[in-house]
């Protein structure tokens, strides 16, 4: 059904809060103006500017490495890029059942990374269960089964639970243990510190 409406008018705002993701609200006003100040003069593109710099620095700094930034337009693009960095088609991430590399992301992980398999997960509240992990890297290792090469977290979950510093110290411990590289989808991260 198309909806029309006269050129130039714009669209009532709903009443509705929706905490689908965070792009459903508005701007916060610190942000805007910060865009405001940002939105000055002229700089460089394509990265080669004083505000990418900064926030290199800042995401740097935040997670005390000297980590390559990519900026990227949207989580869907961050997660299928990331994830296509760490595995080849023969390979496959574990991930909780409800995360969200699964449930919203339309194929675009398997698609950018020429295959790879979502192997699906258990646990309570969102949060992956370890022995459900480690069963899934162990069920199979012959030639025919994608070989487990990754462990896909979400922080905050889908479900709005966050986990803890000493929950995702064991899921690092478990992935090296397995021979697993470890990837976070961040699109809440602000949220998960802001919970803690």
């Amino acid at each position: 059904m198309r909806v029309s409406r006269k050129a130039g008018a714009e669209p009532a705002p709903s009443s509705r809060r929706q905490f689908a993701s965070d792009n459903w609200s508005g701007i916060c006003p610190e942000a805007w103006e910060a865009l405001a100040r940002a939105n000055r003069g002229h700089a460089s593109a394509y990265g080669d500017d004083a505000w990418t710099a900064r926030a290199t620095d800042l995401l740097r700094e935040a997670f005390e490495r000297d980590a390559e930034v990519f900026f990227v337009f949207n989580g869907t693009a961050a997660n299928s890029l990331a994830l296509a960095s760490l595995c080849q088609s023969y390979h496959s991430v574990i991930c909780h059942e409800r995360s969200h590399v699964e449930t919203d992301e339309c194929g675009a992980p398997e698609f950018y990374s020429n295959g790879t398999k979502i192997l699906l997960v258990p646990g309570e509240c969102g949060k992956m269960d370890l022995d459900a992990v480690r069963h899934t890297v162990r069920k199979r290792a012959d030639i025919h089964y994608p070989k487990p090469r990754a462990l896909s977290l979400s922080q905050a979950t889908e479900l709005g639970t966050v986990y803890a510093a000493r929950d995702l110290a064991a899921a690092g411990a478990a992935a090296r243990d397995l021979g697993l590289r470890v990837h976070m989808d961040g699109a809440r991260f602000a949220n998960a510190l802001a919970s803690t």
